[in-house]
């Protein structure tokens, strides 16, 4: 059994094993292997977005009333077997329900994470430095998807399709063993009155957090900032696709975008430390604006000019995860422990319903319109955005000292 002194050490190596996604720099290749093309990608993606929105409440919910540790556990069983269905059949609707496995894999993971690992630090009274833990996790979890992204495409080319697949499971199961020897922490279990239904106690919970002054901004700032850069994500693939990059340039783009998302995770407790919160929603909106601004002349700009498209693009794509982090470590500071993976999963939620209708959307786009057309009218996302940034920059909200 792992000691608590070094639980959350290995809790962020397990989830960096999971992090390992080498089928996604080629993950439109791959679904062409499968026999899905790339609108359906988009379809898929925005569906299963849908799933995770509807499954993340209970799942959080599951996480508070249960072990967290087993919710862990269970999560990522379930992700393997959705690696299992992509590997044995082919076709729209056998993507499809690997896709959906792994919307409910994300769902009892997400907010469970981030409460286990806050109350593996409470229980030690070290909660106060939750920032710089969790920026460590994500950091390590991007190392990871850095490795994977960059060698995935040439491990898809060199030793078939399936093999980047078979690399995955086996890191989550490396992730499972270390789950396993990791301590409970049974008092975080939440106790519902006798009178009071679970799902009344889940409906409560939910309206507190939509409802809160503080709690309302700082999930609905990341999720709409997310909507945003998962377009200019995925429209990385298809800028790449649209202006005929060699297949390697999958992998350099997509390992250089995990690079930066490794960047902006190590670096994001000490600017929280240095800048809060106000100085963060400045940062994030100057770099969306001109990444925006790149990815609607992607598609028409000479050749050489293409690479520095996409760097804009990468670096506010994945400048997301210093969002995610700092708006997460002040949610954190706010709740009790008892409803935290619930709350947690109601701002996961949130993020998916906003990400389910960007993906939706971008299949008729990219269909009928084409690669640039679709990145001008996303950037109508800017709007939202900078009203939401307004909001929380007023507020002036400090993480705990």
């Amino acid at each position: 059994m792992i000691p608590i002194q070094s639980a959350t050490r290995w809790l962020s190596i397990a989830n960096a094993f999971k992090g390992a996604l080498f089928i996604l720099p080629v993950i439109m290749l791959f679904y062409g292997y499968k026999g899905v093309s790339m609108g359906d990608f988009f379809l898929i993606q925005g569906i299963c977005s849908l799933g995770i929105f509807l499954f993340e409440i209970p799942t959080g919910y599951i996480g508070d009333i249960f072990s967290r540790k087993n919710t862990l556990i269970i999560g990522t069983l379930v992700w393997i077997i959705g690696y299992l269905f992509w590997m044995l059949g082919n076709g729209f609707w056998v993507v499809m329900t690997g896709e959906i496995l792994f919307s409910l894999a994300i769902s009892l993971i997400s907010g469970t994470l981030e409460a286990y690992l806050y109350d593996l630090l409470k229980k030690r009274h070290k909660e106060a430095v939750f920032h710089k833990k969790f920026a460590k996790l994500k950091m390590l979890d991007n190392i990871a998807l850095t490795v994977s992204t960059l060698t995935g495409a040439f491990i898809y080319q060199f030793f078939g399709e399936t093999a980047p697949l078979w690399l995955s499971i086996f890191c989550l199961i490396g992730a499972l063993i270390i789950l396993f020897l990791l301590p409970d922490v049974p008092e975080s279990k939440r106790v519902v009155a006798k009178d009071k239904s679970k799902w009344q106690d889940i409906l409560d919970i939910s309206k507190y957090a939509i409802r809160h002054s503080e709690l309302k901004w700082l999930m609905i700032f990341p999720a709409v900032y997310g909507m945003l850069t998962l377009v200019l994500m995925w429209g990385l693939q298809s800028v790449m696709v649209f202006r005929e990059l060699p297949i390697f340039m999958f992998s350099v783009v997509m390992g250089a975008n995990a690079f930066l998302r490794t960047f902006w995770s190590g670096v994001s407790g000490k600017i929280l430390e240095k800048i809060n919160l106000s100085g963060i929603i400045k940062l994030q909106c100057l770099i969306i604006v001109v990444a925006t601004i790149g990815s609607c002349i992607a598609a028409y700009v000479p050749q050489k000019m293409v690479y520095l498209c996409l760097f804009l693009m990468m670096m506010a794509s994945s400048s997301v995860v210093l969002s995610k982090i700092s708006t997460s470590v002040l949610i954190n500071h706010r709740i009790k422990s008892d409803e935290r993976a619930t709350i947690l999963s109601v701002g996961s939620m949130v993020d998916r319903i906003f990400w389910a209708l960007a993906m939706i959307a971008l299949k008729p786009l990219f269909d009928s319109i084409g690669v640039g057309p679709t990145f001008m009218v996303s950037a109508l996302l800017l709007i939202p955005i900078l009203i939401c940034a307004r909001h929380l920059y007023k507020m002036k909200l400090r993480t705990m000292r």
